[in-house]
């Protein structure tokens, strides 16, 4: 599966963790019976795809964790989750550009711009590549090669750390200056 969404503010985890029952059992159960895809709510669109191992906790490649328990993952936009509190089973973040979501074989690959994030949520001891739900290009090829290039690096950052990272930088400038002063302040003349 490879899909795409518009630049904007997105959620990355458990819908059942955000979405409201009126949305989670009215539309996406009752309507859509959880069926992996884009998905059309109220005009906004979603998309979701169920995990390899089902429920679970699971990782991705810059180590953020994504508490599973409906075992589906799904990419939802800000506008459909009434609490951005409830947002702390998985990430916020904002894409710049158009976003891809890929599902092939277990390993979600989600890409914006240059830069890209992978979860693997496969079960090992049951997982065998010649009979999993692979999606390829045109050429035949896994569509990671194709869509993750060489200049494509791993950076994307949640909103959470961003705000983290700045206060780190900033802390780091003022302990920097405060030692420098402490320095020069014992330095002889």
């Amino acid at each position: 599966m490879n899909e795409t969404l518009e630049s904007g503010k997105y959620y990355l985890g458990d819908p059942s963790k955000v979405l409201s029952e009126k949305i989670y059992i009215g539309i996406l159960e009752n309507i859509y019976q959880f069926k992996n895809g884009k998905l059309n709510i109220n005009g906004l669109y979603i998309i979701m795809h169920n995990t390899h191992f089902g429920d679970g906790s699971f990782f991705d490649t810059k180590n953020r964790k994504y508490n599973i328990e409906s075992g589906i993952l799904g990419l939802i936009p800000l506008e459909l989750i009434e609490d951005t509190n409830l947002c702390k089973e998985g990430h916020i973040f904002n894409f710049e550009n158009k976003v891809n979501f890929i599902y092939d074989a277990g390993i979600f690959y989600i890409k914006s711009g240059r830069k890209y994030i992978n979860i693997d949520t496969r079960n090992m001891d049951d997982y065998d590549s010649e009979y999993e739900e692979h999606f390829n290009n045109e050429d035949g090829e896994p569509i990671s090669k194709t869509l993750l290039g060489d200049e494509d690096d791993d950076m994307i950052i949640s909103d959470s750390e961003y705000f983290n990272d700045f206060d780190d930088e900033n802390n780091k400038e003022n302990n920097t200056s405060e030692k420098k002063e402490t320095f020069n302040f014992f330095k002889k003349k």
